[in-house]
């Protein structure tokens, strides 16, 4: 009898475990609602959340799924609402009005409202690009290129606020940026990826693309099927927005006590990295990164910010002038535009936060006019090493001594200080938890003079 009742708790698990491929995830959090993404099998008929104030348990409240199921792949997004500010909720998850057991606590806070009331809280968040899960019969020959993917457990223990995916969190491979069918494969795969799930499920999080998961290697706007992967982004990840109404993209942003942070699309509007970066001499204006409506979107959004920090967040490095053609120091018409726009308009606090190169730094970049700027890159979680140390860019005199890690890492990021005394703090952690290397920079560092 005991082997029976064995046996029917391992297929009840098994069962449970393939309704649900993966989630749930944490998408954005505001002060009133928050958004739960998962994706569940063909099988399935309902899906429903149930959620509740954690002081308030017997109050529950639920939602239930409208969309469509039953298709090959069916990630699915529920809006959980109306909140309470700053409040710690708990829900579960029922596919067929069955709870499903999640391995990990299923709670998040509400955004807490601080303006005109108190100093701004302090916060952390972790931040990295570049996360190749191996999947053999579509790799290259060879040695692996994922390296230990239980890197993503160490950052799952890790309690953070919420998480930023940099760009190539999904590598798709020639077999699957050639249709639309190989890249929502991709993205799923990746998605169910075990040492994932408490990472994403114990926080909020945010992301933006870069090639790898935006179409083939240096991708750029020419890519045939980018609308495709920017419906398969959109999807797959729970940022609130997505591009403008009338101007696609996968570019928004979001503020997170007294910071902001723009989340860039460096690739749907990219002109080839090929073309000629200037023309008798002068920039090439032909030449795009941003494109034009995105750029002025930027442009705009910092002009208005009253934000301390102002993180800009973009798939490859914008400082590095020793980067190779990746770099958006290379398209120098939309580069010195920035430059010049935050230089001639006095925008303080502004920090660039990338990814992409596949090792980590800090680059400082001092302006003809203003005040340094950085360029934070943290590079790679799970992917292979670029690297450099017998290449003229070891010795990068724009590189803050110390902040260079040839070695899958990820960073945590941290904000804290009173009012005026603000400081943002980076730490470079490897597969271990161990901080390798930790730089602050004040608030003041970041306004002209």
């Amino acid at each position: 009898m005991k082997k029976i009742l064995l046996f029917n708790l391992l297929l009840i698990n098994y069962f449970a475990h393939a309704q649900l491929i993966s989630g749930p995830m944490l998408g954005y959090i505001e002060h009133r609602e928050a958004l739960i993404w998962l994706e569940v099998a063909p099988t399935i008929r309902t899906v429903e959340i149930r959620f509740w104030a954690q002081d308030k348990p017997a109050v529950k409240n639920n939602i239930r799924y409208t969309g469509t199921l039953g298709k090959s792949y069916n990630p699915i997004k529920l809006v959980l609402e109306p909140l309470e500010m700053n409040t710690t909720y708990e829900y579960e998850v029922l596919l067929d009005d069955a709870p499903m057991k999640i391995a990990f606590p299923t709670r998040f806070k509400t955004k807490e409202l601080w303006e005109w009331r108190k100093d701004a809280p302090n916060f952390n968040f972790l931040f990295g690009s570049c996360v190749y899960i191996n999947d053999s019969i579509y790799d290259r020959p060879g040695r692996p290129y994922g390296r230990n993917p239980k890197i993503l457990e160490t950052m799952g223990n890790i309690p953070t606020d919420f998480m930023i995916w940099d760009g190539d969190n999904v590598y798709l491979r020639e077999a699957d940026f050639s249709s639309a069918a190989g890249i929502s494969y991709r993205y799923s795969y990746n998605f169910k990826t075990p040492e994932m799930q408490k990472l994403r499920g114990t926080r909020a999080n945010y992301a933006i693309w870069d090639d790898h998961d935006y179409g083939p290697n240096d991708s750029d706007g020419n890519y045939e099927l980018k609308d495709y992967t920017l419906k398969t982004f959109k999807n797959y990840w729970g940022n609130k927005t997505f591009g403008q109404p009338d101007h696609a993209g996968i570019y928004s942003k979001f503020k997170w006590s007294d910071c902001e942070f723009f989340l860039m699309d460096d690739r749907y509007y990219r002109s080839a990295n090929n073309l000629p970066d200037s023309i008798e001499n002068k920039p090439n204006k032909n030449k795009l990164f941003y494109g034009k409506r995105q750029l002025d979107w930027l442009k705009s959004s910092l002009l208005s910010s009253e934000s301390v920090f102002k993180f800009i967040v973009t798939g490859g490095q914008v400082l590095n002038p020793m980067a190779d053609k990746e770099c958006f120091y290379f398209y120098p018409a939309e580069w010195h535009e920035l430059m010049d726009f935050i230089a001639e308009n006095g925008i303080e606090g502004v920090i660039f936060l990338t990814g992409d190169r596949h090792f980590s730094e800090l680059i400082r970049y001092q302006p003809k006019k203003g005040y340094p700027l950085y360029d934070f890159t943290c590079s790679s979680i799970t992917s292979g090493i670029h690297d450099i140390s017998k290449k003229p860019e070891m010795k990068n005199p724009a590189r803050v001594a110390g902040s260079l890690l040839l070695e899958n890492n990820f960073s945590k990021i941290s904000v804290s200080g009173a009012k005026k005394e603000r400081k943002v703090t980076f730490e470079t952690i490897d597969i271990h938890g161990k901080t390798r290397w930790t730089h602050s920079i004040h608030q003041n560092e970041l306004k002209n003079p």
